[in-house]
């Protein structure tokens, strides 16, 4: 596929696997730029956009994040896009420190997040696992005295 092709909203949201209500709810909120719009007035998504809402799919499933917090993540990632861009120009040379460091910043920034989340996630599991290993215990000592408390027949079984 060509990255100039458009995609409909009904397209977008079956690929994506999410409704088309998502795809809209995700503009209202400017997670995702103003889409394109056919003359009836239509949603058109470029492929650029599709990969921004695959990204936001990504952080909300895989990590957890709110939409609150993947839109300070995408402001954060735009915001680099806009600084990698400036230094590749050579514009604005005399900032290109300030903007290298500050680039610094919000990645530090987006990994302590991350960090934190992972910290909050591992602990969890460990409850989790922790109740599994007594459930489980549970369940041995009530089958073996199940074992004890049957009566052996004739043969012995």
């Amino acid at each position: 596929m060509g990255r100039d092709k458009a995609w409909t909203v009904e397209a977008v949201a079956e690929r994506l696997g999410v409704t088309p209500r998502t795809l809209h709810y995700y503009e209202e909120m400017g997670l995702i730029p103003n889409v394109q719009r056919t003359p009836g007035g239509h949603r058109l998504y470029d492929e650029e956009t599709i990969e921004r809402i695959e990204h936001i799919l990504r952080l909300k499933d895989a990590l957890g994040y709110s939409l609150q917090e993947i839109r300070s993540i995408l402001s954060t990632e735009d915001q680099l896009r806009t600084y990698r861009e400036r230094i590749r120009e050579g514009r604005e040379p005399e900032h290109n420190l300030h903007m290298l460091e500050e680039s610094v910043r919000l990645l530090e920034d987006v990994l302590q997040h991350i960090d934190e989340k992972m910290a909050k996630l591992a602990a969890m599991r460990e409850q989790y696992l922790d109740r599994l290993a007594r459930i489980r215990a549970r369940l041995d000592r009530e089958a073996l005295h199940r074992s004890l408390d049957k009566p052996i027949d004739s043969e012995g079984q």
